[in-house]
């Protein structure tokens, strides 16, 4: 059961990792936040940084909102597999605490990030 919590939760937590770690990367790349919305002048590894975490978090927002509960659905129609439903429903959880746990970021980063 543990397990297949964490491993319900890992792609949110990865998530995470890549949003605050493009938050440092950018800090210490110039040296704060940036002066406008886009990444003009950024370094190369940082804009390669930013298309990683970009993408990522796109294709598992897609994936939570359109494909979990799909999946969640099916689960509940099926009787052997409706003890999955737990651990997509915690995954669908995921979702808000992710997007509550990055307001905590500085606002300079969440201006940018958000635009």
């Amino acid at each position: 059961m543990k397990a297949g919590i964490v491993i319900s939760i890992l792609p949110y937590l990865l998530a995470l990792l890549l949003f605050y770690s493009l938050a440092i990367h950018m800090h210490q790349s110039l040296d704060g936040w940036p002066e406008s919305i886009g990444t003009n002048g950024f370094p190369a590894a940082l804009l390669i940084h930013d298309q990683i975490q970009g993408a990522y978090i796109s294709y598992l927002l897609i994936f939570t909102i359109f494909v979990v509960p799909t999946i969640i659905l099916v689960c509940l129609l099926v009787s052997r597999w409706r003890h999955l439903v737990v651990y997509f429903v915690v995954h669908l959880v995921s979702l808000p605490v992710c997007y509550g746990l990055m307001q905590l970021a500085p606002e300079g980063y969440l201006y940018w990030w958000w635009d």
